[in-house]
């Protein structure tokens, strides 16, 4: 499907965020660092609909995305509608300039497209917004296709400069048929957070 990056809801999640402590140690201080801060599977809220972009790994990317977590866990299940992302947080930068410029890579299972080209995934580079020292923001992935619907290891990385900062690994998997019917309903845009994770859980 496509690649998108979400900054829209990162003062709403802020708040939740705020018991990871920034880097203490003085080595860690000198240099930039990150770590991720929640992952798992998501549901599209909202967006702007789908527009190109030729750095995805399917030419398309999602405008404007709005996104939901249903569960926290690195297995995620392969049915239209899921999204797998993280949200990941990069300290030790200077305030100036305001933005950094980051590489964001995908890998993924061999992935063959409509027009016959493979894709195993993407490589490009993203501005990461800089606030008190630190970039907060989303990546991630929606499975929307049929042929996105591969079963495999798909790793997120963020990288500055010559130096890799987050690494995320999610391992999708064919439900049965009972878990497809469940969530099929959850990830329906419009159905209220307290109502997907009550139904959903956590693992």
């Amino acid at each position: 499907m496509k690649h998108w990056f979400l900054a829209a809801i990162l003062l709403a999640l802020m708040a939740c965020d705020q018991n990871v402590a920034e880097p203490t140690d003085e080595t860690a201080a000198a240099t930039p660092t990150g770590r991720v801060s929640q992952y798992g599977l998501y549901r599209l809220v909202r967006s702007g609909g789908l527009v190109d972009n030729p750095k995805t790994s399917t030419g398309k990317t999602v405008s404007n995305a709005v996104i939901e977590l249903v569960r926290q866990t690195d297995r995620i299940p392969l049915i239209k509608g899921a999204h797998m992302s993280l949200q990941y947080r990069l300290f030790n930068f200077p305030d100036q300039p305001a933005y950094v410029d980051l590489r964001r890579v995908l890998k993924h299972p061999e992935m063959t497209l409509p027009d016959g080209t493979v894709s195993t995934g993407s490589d490009y580079m993203i501005k990461g917004r800089v606030s008190v020292n630190q970039v907060i923001a989303y990546t991630g992935y929606g499975l929307d296709e049929d042929y996105e619907l591969l079963e495999g290891e798909w790793i997120f990385e963020i990288w500055y400069e010559d130096r890799k900062l987050i690494e995320q690994k999610f391992i999708s998997y064919w439900p049965d048929d009972e878990e497809s019917a469940a969530l099929a309903s959850m990830l329906k845009p419009g159905i209220k957070a307290e109502k997907v994770n009550a139904a959903s859980g956590t693992n």
